[in-house]
């Protein structure tokens, strides 16, 4: 078998193993891309964003937030110093948190480069 499936195969048997262990001890992890480092939220939709995984084979393409990857690595907010609020719409500084204490932080966003194509032009 190739090692690349069998390293899917792996990666998939841990996913499964994590989620039967979250349940055993009370703490259900989310387990979502929107939650994962590597996800990059879209700018101007909030159910979809670009897998920055290298070594996934979702890497650079457009995935759901809401869809649960073997790829999966847990985001950790310790070390950023930019992130998104999703209820606000806007990047928030690290030292702007309490700010936006209870609301949705995620990855910094990825800007579409085409993205102003789907904005109203004003007459």
């Amino acid at each position: 078998m190739n090692v690349g499936i069998q390293l899917m195969h792996l990666e998939m048997d841990l996913l499964i193993l994590v989620l039967i262990l979250s349940k055993s001890v009370g703490v259900m992890m989310e387990i979502k891309c929107i939650n994962c480092r590597y996800f990059r939220l879209h700018e101007l939709h909030d159910d979809v964003g670009m897998c920055m995984n290298k070594g996934s084979q979702f890497f650079m393409r457009m995935v759901m937030a809401d869809w649960q990857c073997p790829f999966f690595t847990e985001f950790d907010r310790e070390g950023e110093e930019f992130y998104w609020c999703v209820d606000c719409r806007t990047m928030v500084h690290k030292s702007m948190l309490p700010l936006h204490n209870g609301h949705r932080l995620v990855n910094v966003p990825y800007i579409d480069e085409e993205s102003h194509l789907e904005t109203y032009v004003a007459d």
